[in-house]
């Protein structure tokens, strides 16, 4: 077990990890409550096991090609400023009870964080570099490689988890006027992220 317990201790660096997916956790929770967040988190989650899958079964040696990895990147950094621009314009909301409980709304939350996710730059690289680590640094292959990442992933889902709770608890002391500004400054954030990364792609 003690892969996994490393890959716990691993994901704790992301405690303080202020890419994309940070911002989108805050500004969900805040605006449309913990369990809509909380269902981002798990999209977000769905989409690092996807890659984790893909790890164990050789295929992200695809993303080693710089043609995949460019149009991959292409497609994230689309996707980041896309939610920036709508980020930015959209008007302040406080959510309620029945929209908190529709399953298209459920569905739609799981969708945008993994989507968000999985076509993130940021995330294709983050776990080329972790394959790397694994390998080189620790040494693990077959069942050990799986129990390191599956701590990885529970500590992340963990944390996002916890940040979006939190985050929901600054609700009580937030105008619509300071949630409007917090959308504006949520939505310039991930349009810088998406202009740094497409400088990087080119």
């Amino acid at each position: 077990m003690l892969p996994f317990f490393n890959g716990l201790a691993f994901g704790l660096i992301f405690i303080f990890s202020l890419g994309p997916a940070f911002f989108l956790l805050i500004q969900t929770s805040i605006e449309q409550g913990f369990k809509k967040a909380a269902l981002v988190a798990f999209g977000i989650s769905i989409g690092d096991i996807l890659y984790v899958v893909m790890i164990m079964k050789g295929i992200t040696s695809l993303l080693e090609l710089p043609e995949v990895r460019f149009w991959a990147g292409i497609i994230g950094v689309s996707l980041l400023i896309i939610f920036g621009i709508f980020s930015f314009f959209k008007q302040p909301k406080i959510n309620t009870r029945s929209e908190n409980h529709t399953p298209e709304g459920k569905w739609k939350s799981i969708i945008t964080g993994f989507f968000f996710n999985f076509f993130n730059p940021s995330t294709i690289i983050f776990w080329l570099s972790l394959v790397s680590i694994v390998e080189i640094n620790f040494g693990y292959s077959g069942n050990q490689k799986l129990l390191f990442f599956s701590g990885v992933l529970a500590t992340i889902l963990s944390t996002d988890i916890t940040k979006s709770f939190l985050a929901q608890k600054l609700k009580r002391f937030l105008t619509l006027r300071a949630i409007s500004i917090l959308n504006k400054i949520v939505g310039l954030i991930l349009i810088g992220f998406g202009v740094s990364l497409l400088t990087q792609l080119f």
